[in-house]
């Protein structure tokens, strides 16, 4: 009887909570799919360019001008009184040679192991020249030729700023742009790439009239009728296009970006509303300026951390404005936003906070395993990972499960081999943030950026012993205090520490039942939000959804 009860299966425990540290460790991660931009321009001619070889930063605001492909772009003026010609750009098509500078700088940025912002104009060294755009027709056929290689390079590209019309690429200081030219121009450009591509334009008017609106103040309302029929029928492109701002926090209409009335042009909060929705996989920013004299101040850290929740703001020019970036060095953000808290950092500065929050930051809160994989080699797991950024990841990167030997306390030379086990049951681009509202005139959180997972993986075949487990998106890297250190034997790089399991095939694995409710939260992995519905504050005021403050209750 005794050698009987011996050789019998041994039952596995369940999930256990895992022991990690599950606080955000505050560093500025090196994911270069969002944050703070370095410009850099490439001067595209009808052959003998050279395509950038080093890459000003890992996130690059390319500045390709193809001027010489426009007769109304004046690459040199005479200035010495009829001694010197002006020259000028040539329309006609974009040359083989061209296509192949641009191809190369892409490979060059790929190959630097960054990403890139694309922005193609007409204006020669982006020196803000007015009336540069050439004839629409070939405006249209550089579009076609222009697409492909855009295509090609859809892993590298945050966003296409759709360029192309007048200074500096805005859509603005040339008497030749019009929306409905704008518009042509753009849906040919989203009809010829995937939808991987997200595209951008200026300001909210150019990006309604693109998906098909006429009457802004009166349609452009996400809740009302007129919305609903043109999203219905745009269906995935109305997640697609976006726009980009260069004139971000400069006064409460952004510089003209948003409409100052809303009867005939879209204003701040129907703006911001669609970019909450619309917007949610889709990349926002562009250029932060100082305050006009005048105009309301929302140029700061405190605004952003309201309103760059809402429009997922993701990019930002480091170099421009630099008054008001060295601004933020200098000033020391004011509230608390979860492990973000100035009472516990004396030195924590509004561009810290900013640099950190832009676009998606990942981390890990809790987590579950099971406690013994048995004879079945299925590991379950629950996690709840909080993204605290302002956005969400606006392309499909890979989820997966990394499993090796623990060698915790070992002196082995060699280190495992690790498996990896796809989890496409998980869209990463689905690791929300939060989403924040106004009730009764308060701004509050509805959704606090806790996202939670179960899954269960079928293991490959493996050997008694303890084994750690890390979840992967991509190779992104985590906030969280407990993540892999990068080269050391037995740790995963870019990823978050899950904990660990022990492994025995005597062993016969249970799935997680339920717990009776008075223990159900130190038993099962039941999570309990933090901070759902908070207030969130600004000193002694809280926003309201136009971004003005008013008084606290």
């Amino acid at each position: 009887m005794s050698l009987a009860f011996l050789q019998s299966p041994v039952l596995a425990a369940g999930l256990v909570k895992q022991s990690i540290d599950t606080t955000d460790a505050m560093r500025t991660l090196a994911n270069y799919d969002r944050g703070f931009y370095t410009p850099q321009v490439l001067h595209i001619k009808p052959s003998g360019s050279k395509p950038i070889e080093k890459p000003y930063s890992k996130l690059l605001h390319l500045r390709a001008e193809i001027s010489e492909f426009s007769s109304r772009a004046w690459l040199g003026i005479d200035t010495t009184g009829g001694k010197k010609d002006t020259t000028w750009g040539k329309s006609q098509d974009l040359t083989e040679d061209a296509l192949n500078v641009l191809q190369q700088t892409f490979d060059n940025i790929r190959a630097n192991k960054g990403f890139v912002i694309v922005r193609v104009c007409y204006d020669p060294w982006y020196n803000g020249r007015s009336n540069v755009t050439p004839e629409h027709k070939w405006v249209l056929r550089h579009v076609e030729q222009l697409a492909p290689v855009l295509s090609k390079n859809t892993d590298v590209i945050v966003a296409l700023e759709m360029g192309m019309h007048g200074a500096y690429g805005e859509m603005h200081s040339d008497t030749s742009i019009t929306y409905d030219r704008v518009a042509e121009a753009t849906n040919l450009m989203l009809r010829n790439t995937p939808p991987e591509l997200k595209i951008l334009t200026r300001t909210g008017n150019y990006s309604a009239k693109v998906l098909g609106f006429d009457n802004w103040g009166v349609d452009f309302h996400i809740d009302g009728e007129k919305f609903a029929e043109i999203a219905e029928a745009k269906g995935d492109t109305m997640y697609r296009v976006g726009m980009f701002n260069d004139g971000y926090l400069g006064t409460q209409y952004d510089y003209g970006t948003w409409g100052a009335d809303c009867k005939t042009s879209i204003c701040r909060e129907e703006g911001v509303a669609w970019l909450e929705k619309y917007g949610i996989n889709t990349p926002y920013g562009g250029e932060a300026l100082t305050t006009a004299n005048g105009y309301q101040v929302i140029n700061t850290p405190e605004f952003l951390a309201y309103e760059g929740f809402r429009t997922h703001t993701s990019y930002l020019n480091i170099q421009w404005n630099n008054n008001l970036i060295n601004s933020w060095k200098k000033t020391l953000f004011k509230q608390k936003d979860f492990d973000y808290d100035p009472a516990l950092y004396d030195s924590l500065t509004g561009f810290k906070y900013i640099n950190d929050h832009l676009g998606y930051r990942f981390v890990l809160r809790e987590s579950w395993l099971s406690d013994t994989v048995g004879s079945d080699r299925v590991l379950r797991a629950k996690f709840r990972v909080q993204n605290v950024g302002f956005g969400n990841l606006t392309w499909k990167a890979p989820v997966r499960l990394a499993v090796l030997e623990d060698l915790e306390g070992s002196d082995l030379e060699m280190c495992p081999s690790t498996a990896y086990y796809d989890l496409p049951e998980i869209d990463s681009r689905d690791i929300h943030s939060r989403t924040i509202s106004v009730a009764g005139g308060d701004t509050v959180m509805t959704f606090d950026g806790n996202n939670e997972m179960e899954i269960e993986v079928k293991l490959n075949k493996l050997s008694r012993g303890r084994y750690q487990v890390y979840l992967k998106v991509g190779e992104i890297e985590f906030a969280s205090a407990t993540i892999g250190a990068k080269g050391t034997c037995g740790r995963e790089q870019s990823a978050a520490y899950l904990g660990k399991f022990y492994y025995d095939e005597n062993a016969v694995s249970i799935a997680p039942r339920a717990s009776r409710s008075f223990v159900q939260k130190s038993q099962t992995p039941y999570v309990l939000r933090k901070r759902n519905n908070v207030i969130i504050r600004n000193g002694e005021c809280s926003y309201k959804s136009n971004g003005s403050r008013h008084s606290s209750f």
